[in-house]
C-alpha cells in the first residue's frame, strides 16, 4: 500500500521524484511498518518525533538558548561544551511548534532573526538530517489568537501561521486548527470544526506550490465526533479536494486525555475506521502530543508516527529512562549499564551525577539519554512489526506492558481490537 503526491501544481516533470511518498512495507494486524519520504529525507515508520525547541530565546552564540533544550541541541550536533558527544541519528525526525517561538519572551528583532533563515539551513544545525514537523500551535492560539513576545505581538491566523512554517523550512506542515476540549458541548465542537474548515480552505490555497508534506488535523474522541468533523469540513472543502490535497492525517485534541488509556484506544481505533470510510486509509496517521508508555499501544493500533516531550519531561522530573516504559530515579541510575553515547562519556556522566554549575548541564544529558533509549526501543518495535508476525507484536506488548498492572488491561484491549485477539 502506498500513497504519493507528484507536485502541488499537478505538473509531471521528467526525472523528478514525487516530493512525498508513504509506503507500507509490512503489516501485523493493524500495526504497520513502512517508509515516509519528504523531498530528500526518508524516515522508517512507526517513528517518534521528539519535540525540540530549536529557538529558545537566544542567539547563535548561545546555540539559540532554551535552557535544557540548549544542551539537547548541543548534544544533537556535538560541540566542545558537551565533550564532543554527538547523537544526530536520534534526531532524524523532530517537531517544533510555531507557538513555542516566543516562549522565552524574545524581542521582535530576535523573532525576525529566527525567521530569516530556514532552521536546518543554519550552520549550527547543518549536521542534522531531520524530517522537521512544524505544528501550527492551534491550542495556544485558541485564547487571544496572538503570538506574544517581549513588547510585541503578532495576530495569528492561518496565513500568519503558514508564513512562519514556510520561513522555518518545515518538511511536514499542518493547518491551523481549533482543538476541542473534553467539556465542549456539541455546538462548540461544531463551531470549532467550522472554523478549522475555513483554515483548511485557506491552507490549501497557500500551499498550492509547496513541496512540503501536508497533514490534515482531525479532531474527536470517537467515530461519530470524527465523522461529523469531516462532514463539517467538507461543507467548505469538497471531500475529493481534501483527499487530493492532503498527504497525511494528524489526530489531535487527545492531550487532555493522554492518561485515559481507554479513551485513547477508542479514539485511535475509531479514527482508523473513519479514515477507511472516507477513503483515506492509505494516508500516514500521526497522533499529536502522545508518547511515553502509550507508544506500544499506538503502534499496535496502526499509528505511523507520534511526537513527544517525555524525554525532556522525565529528565526534569529526575527520571532516568531504562526502557520505553520504565524509568528509575536519577540518583539510582547505573550509568555503567548503558552504552549510549551520553553514558559513555565520563564528562557527561559526572554532570548527570550533579557536577555542573547549571541545571541544564545536569538534565540536558539525561534528556538525550532518555531520547536515545526511547528511539532504540521504537526501532526494535518497528522491526517487530516489520516481521509481519502478529504473534511477535502481541508478545512485545506482553513483555513491555503485561507486567505493569496499570497498563496490562490496555495492552490486552489493543490485542483484542487491533491484533486479532488471543488464541
Amino acid at each position: 500500500m502506498s500513497n504519493t503526491r507528484t507536485h502541488a501544481d499537478g505538473d509531471e516533470r521528467d526525472g523528478d521524484e514525487p516530493p512525498f511518498a508513504f509506503t507500507v512495507e509490512a503489516t501485523a494486524g493493524d500495526a504497520r511498518a513502512g517508509r515516509l519520504r519528504v523531498r530528500d529525507t526518508e524516515l522508517p515508520t512507526p517513528a517518534m518525533f521528539p519535540v525540540v525547541n530549536f529557538y529558545g530565546g537566544g542567539r547563535p552564540r548561545s546555540f539559540f538558548g532554551g535552557g535544557i533544550y540548549r544542551t539537547v541541541k548541543e548534544l544533537a550536533v556535538g560541540v566542545e561544551r558537551v565533550d564532543g558527544v554527538a547523537a544526530p541519528e536520534y534526531f532524524d525526525a523532530t517537531m517544533m511548534s510555531v507557538a513555542s517561538l516566543t516562549d522565552y519572551g524574545i524581542s521582535e528583532d530576535l523573532f525576525e532573526t529566527y525567521r530569516d533563515t530556514e532552521l536546518l539551513e543554519r550552520s549550527e544545525f547543518e549536521s542534522l538530517e531531520s524530517l522537521l514537523f512544524l505544528d501550527s500551535g492551534g491550542f495556544k492560539f485558541l485564547g487571544d489568537g496572538q503570538l506574544e513576545g517581549n513588547g510585541f505581538a503578532v495576530e495569528m491566523d492561518q496565513t500568519a501561521v503558514y508564513e512562519i512554517q514556510r520561513d522555518l523550512g518545515g518538511d511536514v506542515l499542518v493547518n491551523l486548527d481549533h482543538p476541542i476540549a473534553p467539556d465542549d458541548d456539541h455546538a462548540t465542537r461544531v463551531e470549532k470544526a467550522r472554523k478549522t474548515a475555513e483554515n483548511v480552505e485557506t491552507f490549501l490555497s497557500l500551499t498550492a506550490d509547496s513541496d512540503a508534506a501536508l497533514y490534515l488535523t482531525l479532531h474527536g474522541y470517537n467515530y461519530s465526533m470524527m465523522d461529523e468533523f469531516l462532514e463539517t469540513v467538507t461543507d467548505v472543502v469538497p471531500a475529493s479536494v481534501l483527499r487530493e490535497g492532503f498527504d497525511g492525517i494528524a489526530l489531535g485534541s487527545l492531550v487532555p486525555k493522554k492518561d485515559d488509556r481507554e479513551a485513547l484506544i477508542q479514539a485511535v481505533s475509531d479514527c482508523r475506521e473513519v479514515l477507511a470510510d472516507w477513503g483515506m486509509r492509505d494516508r500516514p496517521l500521526h497522533v499529536l502530543g502522545i508518547g511515553s508508555r502509550a507508544i506500544p499501544l499506538l503502534v499496535g493500533m496502526g499509528v505511523d508516527s507520534f511526537d513527544s516531550t517525555t524525554y525532556v519531561q522525565n529528565a526534569i522530573n529526575g527520571k532516568y529512562q531504562q526502557s520505553l516504559v520504565d524509568t528509575v530515579p536519577l540518583d539510582d541510575a547505573d550509568f555503567d549499564r548503558c552504552d549510549c553515547p551520553v553514558c559513555s562519556s565520563d564528562v557527561l556522566v559526572s554532570r548527570m551525577r550533579g557536577d555542573a554549575e547549571y541545571k541544564k548541564d545536569v538534565l540536558g544529558p539525561v534528556a538525550v539519554h532518555n531520547l536515545i533509549v526511547q528511539k532504540r526501543d521504537v526501532a526494535a518495535l518497528r522491526e517487530t512489526v516489520a516481521s509481519g508476525e502478529t504473534g511477535q507484536v502481541i508478545q512485545y506488548l506482553e513483555d513491555t506492558l503485561g507486567h505493569h498492572e496499570t497498563m496490562r488491561k490496555h495492552a490486552h484491549a489493543v490485542v483484542n481490537r487491533s491484533l486479532g485477539g488471543y488464541f
